[in-house]
Protein backbone atom coordinates (compact mmCIF):
# COMPACT_ATOMS: atom_id res chain seq x y z
CA UNK A 1 0.00 0.00 0.00
CA UNK A 2 1.67 3.43 -0.98
CA UNK A 3 2.02 5.61 1.64
CA UNK A 4 -0.23 8.22 2.59
CA UNK A 5 0.73 12.47 2.38
CA UNK A 6 -0.94 15.57 2.25
CA UNK A 7 -1.92 16.97 -1.27
CA UNK A 8 1.29 19.02 -1.65
CA UNK A 9 2.98 15.91 -1.98
CA UNK A 10 1.18 15.07 -5.37
CA UNK A 11 3.18 18.00 -6.98
CA UNK A 12 5.90 16.55 -9.26
CA UNK A 13 7.75 20.38 -8.80
CA UNK A 14 7.40 19.71 -5.45
CA UNK A 15 8.55 16.24 -5.38
CA UNK A 16 11.56 17.01 -7.73
CA UNK A 17 13.06 20.36 -5.52
CA UNK A 18 12.57 18.04 -2.28
CA UNK A 19 14.55 14.99 -3.94
CA UNK A 20 17.38 17.46 -4.45
CA UNK A 21 16.66 18.74 -0.87
CA UNK A 22 20.20 19.33 1.32
CA UNK A 23 19.84 17.70 4.36
CA UNK A 24 20.94 21.26 6.99
CA UNK A 25 22.09 21.05 10.58
CA UNK A 26 19.56 22.20 13.20
CA UNK A 27 21.87 25.54 13.42
CA UNK A 28 21.61 26.04 9.97
CA UNK A 29 17.97 25.54 9.64
CA UNK A 30 17.77 28.06 12.83
CA UNK A 31 19.54 30.23 10.94
CA UNK A 32 16.79 30.06 8.13
CA UNK A 33 13.87 29.99 9.52
CA UNK A 34 15.03 33.91 11.00
CA UNK A 35 13.67 34.36 7.77
CA UNK A 36 10.76 32.90 7.03
CA UNK A 37 8.32 34.93 9.62
CA UNK A 38 5.85 35.71 6.93
CA UNK A 39 6.78 33.29 4.16
CA UNK A 40 5.17 29.65 4.45
CA UNK A 41 8.30 27.64 3.64
CA UNK A 42 10.57 25.03 5.76
CA UNK A 43 14.13 26.19 5.16
CA UNK A 44 15.05 23.58 3.00
CA UNK A 45 12.41 25.15 0.61
CA UNK A 46 13.95 28.45 1.08
CA UNK A 47 17.74 26.92 0.65
CA UNK A 48 16.23 25.47 -2.84
CA UNK A 49 15.44 28.62 -3.97
CA UNK A 50 18.42 30.48 -2.87
CA UNK A 51 20.60 27.79 -4.60
CA UNK A 52 18.04 27.78 -8.03
CA UNK A 53 16.89 24.46 -7.30
CA UNK A 54 13.42 25.07 -7.02
CA UNK A 55 10.99 26.29 -9.68
CA UNK A 56 8.66 28.31 -7.51
CA UNK A 57 7.04 31.60 -9.19
CA UNK A 58 7.14 32.77 -6.23
CA UNK A 59 9.53 33.53 -3.88
CA UNK A 60 11.98 33.48 -6.46
CA UNK A 61 15.10 33.36 -6.13
CA UNK A 62 16.54 37.08 -6.19
CA UNK A 63 13.80 38.15 -3.68
CA UNK A 64 15.18 35.04 -1.12
CA UNK A 65 18.29 36.41 -1.36
CA UNK A 66 17.50 39.62 -0.59
CA UNK A 67 15.60 38.49 2.27
CA UNK A 68 18.03 36.52 3.41
CA UNK A 69 20.92 39.14 3.35
CA UNK A 70 18.31 41.59 5.23
CA UNK A 71 17.78 39.42 8.13
CA UNK A 72 20.86 37.77 9.10
CA UNK A 73 24.02 38.34 9.91
CA UNK A 74 26.62 37.42 7.01
CA UNK A 75 28.79 35.19 9.02
CA UNK A 76 25.77 33.06 9.52
CA UNK A 77 24.79 33.04 6.16
CA UNK A 78 28.07 31.72 5.41
CA UNK A 79 27.68 28.66 7.50
CA UNK A 80 24.89 27.90 5.82
CA UNK A 81 26.10 28.71 1.90
CA UNK A 82 28.75 29.50 -0.18
CA UNK A 83 28.65 33.17 -0.42
CA UNK A 84 29.66 32.80 -4.33
CA UNK A 85 25.72 31.32 -4.95
CA UNK A 86 24.43 35.28 -3.66
CA UNK A 87 26.86 36.77 -5.74
CA UNK A 88 25.44 34.71 -8.37
CA UNK A 89 22.10 36.30 -7.93
CA UNK A 90 22.96 39.59 -6.95
CA UNK A 91 22.36 41.90 -9.57
CA UNK A 92 18.90 40.72 -9.72
CA UNK A 93 18.29 40.85 -6.04
CA UNK A 94 19.63 44.48 -5.43
CA UNK A 95 16.16 45.62 -6.40
CA UNK A 96 14.59 43.53 -3.60
CA UNK A 97 17.10 45.90 -1.09
CA UNK A 98 15.65 48.52 0.96
CA UNK A 99 19.19 49.16 2.94
CA UNK A 100 21.41 51.16 1.00
CA UNK A 101 24.53 49.97 3.05
CA UNK A 102 23.77 46.49 2.95
CA UNK A 103 23.83 47.20 -0.94
CA UNK A 104 26.96 48.71 -0.89
CA UNK A 105 28.49 45.47 1.66
CA UNK A 106 27.46 43.13 -0.94
CA UNK A 107 28.65 45.20 -3.80
CA UNK A 108 32.00 44.90 -2.50
CA UNK A 109 31.72 41.41 -1.23
CA UNK A 110 30.74 40.49 -4.53
CA UNK A 111 34.07 42.06 -6.22
CA UNK A 112 35.83 41.01 -3.80
CA UNK A 113 34.69 37.12 -4.35
CA UNK A 114 35.03 37.40 -8.27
Amino acid sequence: MPERHPPFFYSARYNTAMADARALTEEQRGILSQTLWNLNLTPEEFLAIIEGRSERKWPDQAFCVARLLESVNWFKIVRVDDPHVLCDVWEEAKRHMRFKELVKGMDFACRILR
